[in-house]
């Protein structure tokens, strides 16, 4: 069967991203004659899905899954997704190399005799986009397998939207988002267009050149029903994909000159970026959104009151009191994390971490950063403690400037917890650290664990993540 080693793709992948994974080899092959049987038999159903709200802070996210992430339908999404990957050849953005664009393109920016920035969004992206619509205008004619053919048909009538939540979700917004990206490039090429960039659906488009904000918004409105609301697509659902009208953002250096000293913003990825004209200079200063800030304030939160409560939701809690694990928590929160994983056969560099996300503004500190972002990263390690009512512990005591403990000295440093062996961490000095923080270095057979696996267990227990 020619689909064979897509579905023993596939279901390996749904195995490395089980973070409750028990699964053999024995089971694994259960899980792909399952798959081949539904296949055969024609019995698997994409509209079999169970939806859910998950809460991001403030916000609530209306998703769909497949209740068992081995069934049938969701191997096959995940097929699916590698087909169409390859028959788009989509490259998916890289938030890093995103914002270091935008960066630089900034620097220049701020030189030039006029400019307009705009930045725009949509609203509830995922869910608004029609399936069955960005398989008719754009994903059939690239199909030439009979297999692939009846396979993505079927799934598109049956989920109708690229839910989020689905593996597909992000390939079948990405095809359409690309497509529009095209057109709205071309539809400002007149006007000089010196940047452009996208990281899933927020965009910004630079020009050399002043255009109203009510000219920059006629032009996306006509690009979107272009893209999305094409009239000769009969297809059913329509696409719902609308612009998040409260984040348009139109900063132009006319804009600037007629109101001086007023600082225009505009955020992207966490970041902040502050124009203001200043004798008909504009200048230009960086910082971390007041909402990244409120977020990452809030994970600390959680790390001391996993300290300091003795029950939570009902249950004993047995983190309370451990000052050690309260200590690595800490540092591995104000330090840049960077490890290895693996996937099928290839080995993947992970970086994760506050620092890790915004390690642009390493080289701006006490030059470019704005003062709202110098003070939260300064102090927020100590207002968190200063909120739940609690000394400073005693690996924190004394200046705050030399602590360890401290965003803006360790971002200044670009302070790494690096977990690989050989150019970091060794095995001997990795165990230590478990053995600080209770980590067992045997398993439940009495063998030792490798590095990889104490790795996984370290971050996991210090709530980074793995």
């Amino acid at each position: 069967m020619r689909f064979d080693d897509e579905i023993i793709r596939a279901v390996k992948h749904q195995v490395a991203i089980d973070s409750d994974n028990t699964k053999s080899d024995d089971d694994v092959a259960d899980i792909v004659t399952a798959v081949r049987l539904a296949i055969s038999s024609s019995s698997y159903d994409f509209s079999n899905f169970d939806s859910t709200t998950l809460s991001q802070g403030v916000k609530k996210r209306n998703v769909k899954q497949f209740p068992d992430i081995y069934s049938p339908e969701s191997v096959l999404c995940q097929c699916i997704k590698r087909i169409l990957d390859r028959a788009f050849k989509i490259k998916y953005p890289n938030r890093n190399k995103s914002v270091r664009s935008l960066f630089d393109a900034f620097k220049a920016v701020k030189q030039m005799a006029d400019f307009t920035i705009i930045k725009y969004d949509f609203k509830d992206y995922f869910n608004s986009v029609s399936t069955p619509y960005v398989y008719e205008k754009y994903i059939k004619e690239k199909l030439t397998d009979r297999f692939d053919f009846d396979l993505i048909s079927r799934f598109a009538e049956q989920t109708q939207y690229a839910y989020a939540g689905f593996s597909t979700s992000n390939v079948v917004s990405e095809i359409i988002a690309q497509q529009f990206d095209i057109a709205v490039q071309l539809a400002f090429s007149g006007k000089g267009v010196l940047f452009f960039e996208r990281y899933i659906d927020d965009s910004i488009i630079v020009v050399n050149e002043h255009v109203s904000a009510s000219e920059c918004q006629k032009i996306l409105e006509r690009v979107l029903g272009e893209v999305f609301y094409d009239d000769n697509i009969n297809t059913q659902p329509k696409c719902k994909t609308k612009f998040n009208q409260s984040k348009f953002v139109h900063i132009s250096r006319r804009g600037l000159i007629a109101f001086p000293n007023v600082p225009q913003t505009v955020d992207y990825l966490g970041y902040e970026f502050i124009f203001v004209s200043n004798n008909n200079k504009t200048e230009l200063t960086y910082g971390i959104t007041q909402a990244k800030r409120d977020k990452y304030a809030k994970r600390v939160d959680k790390i001391i009151m996993l300290y300091k409560e003795p029950y939570l939701d009902g249950q004993r809690n047995s983190d309370c009191q451990n000052i050690e694990l309260l200590r690595h928590r800490i540092l591995a929160f104000t330090s840049r994390t960077v490890y290895q994983s693996r996937k099928f056969r290839q080995t993947i560099w992970k970086t994760k971490g506050f620092i890790g996300n915004y390690g642009e503004l390493r080289y701006l500190l006490g030059e470019s950063v704005d003062l709202d972002t110098e003070i939260f990263l300064q102090n927020m390690v100590i207002d968190a403690f200063t909120r739940a009512a609690l000394d400073e512990p005693y690996f924190i005591k004394g200046s705050k400037n030399k602590s360890g403990y401290n965003l803006h000295e360790n971002m200044a440093k670009n302070r790494t917890l690096l977990l690989v062996e050989n150019i970091g961490y060794s095995k001997s000095a990795l165990q230590k650290l478990c053995t600080q923080v209770d980590i067992s270095l045997v398993d439940k057979n009495g063998r030792e664990r490798g590095y990889g696996n104490l790795v996984r267990e370290y971050l996991i227990k210090l709530k980074v993540g793995y």
